[in-house]
């Protein structure tokens, strides 16, 4: 599956999964949002190597 978002949606979503890992306990992520911290943490880091590869920062 492939979904196109922009810029702006990419940084909203990678600062909504960091904001879950800061504010929510280790216990209760999995279970709200399907992603523990690790993934979490791993997701963004993706998502902001793709924003780099685009010449985008955070």
């Amino acid at each position: 599956m492939q979904i196109e978002v922009t810029a702006e949606e990419l940084r909203y979503i990678i600062r909504c999964g960091a904001a879950l890992a800061q504010l929510l306990p280790n216990t209760s992520l999995p279970t709200y949002c399907g992603f523990d911290r690790d993934q979490i943490v791993e997701f963004s880091a993706r998502m902001r190597n793709e924003l780099e590869k685009e010449g985008l920062d955070m």
